[in-house]
């Protein structure tokens, strides 16, 4: 089955990316779904389906039967101590675990729109540090995932991408920790990302260490 990327940093947090590539036939028949969990996927859009049966699977590859549930604020939850965040982008399922708050974001190569929308995520001091041609296109898309991250992390609040979150200077290296924040009027807070290619898409997630 096309588990394509599984990161495990041996401490506290696990990431797996499925390629929902097989038929719906074939994905059932591999997760052996519960009668419940059958009728909540027959009940689904056919997008909606097909991401439902990739993050079944890729809970199996981790070993995480659970279903996964959702608060007020829209952000999903397990019955365990583990917290996860989800996301999905053209077929890929990504599912990050963690013993610390997470937030998880996978997004396809689109340089044209990256460029067109920086203005609308990217700050004036995030730009100043930009490099200008190919590594701008690479830096923007790690800080609009970065942000997607935050903003998943805690619970998709009303915290605007250029006003509250800000990323830090770093360098294209992947794995390497990558410090950001959150501020509002009263306070700010320290989170630490990190991101990796998985072909031309950027898996990029966020950890509330603190």
């Amino acid at each position: 089955m096309p588990v394509i990327d599984y990161i495990n940093d041996k401490k506290h947090t696990r990431l797996i990316t499925w390629d929902v590539n097989e038929s719906n036939e074939e994905m059932l028949e591999y997760l052996q779904l519960k009668d419940y969990r059958i009728e909540k996927y027959r009940n689904l859009r056919p997008k909606q389906a097909r991401e439902y049966l990739g993050l079944r699977a890729c809970l199996k590859k981790l070993d995480l039967d659970y279903d996964v549930n959702y608060d007020e604020k829209g952000k999903p939850f397990l019955e365990t101590n583990s917290e996860i965040s989800i996301t999905h982008s053209y077929g890929l399922v990504s599912v990050g675990i963690s013993e610390f708050n997470i937030g998880i974001d996978i997004e396809l190569s689109r340089p044209k729109k990256i460029l067109n929308i920086k203005n609308k995520f990217a700050r004036p001091d995030e730009l100043h540090w930009l490099p200008k041609g190919k590594d701008e296109i690479e830096y923007l898309h790690i800080i609009w995932g970065i942000k997607e991250g935050l903003y998943k992390l805690n619970g998709g609040n009303l915290w605007n991408f250029l006003n509250h979150y800000r990323v830090e200077e770093f360098d294209l290296v992947e794995n390497k920790q990558i410090v950001c924040w959150i501020s509002d009027d009263v306070k700010s807070r320290k989170y630490h990302a990190f991101y990796k290619m998985i072909g031309d898409h950027y898996l990029i997630w966020v950890l509330d260490y603190e």
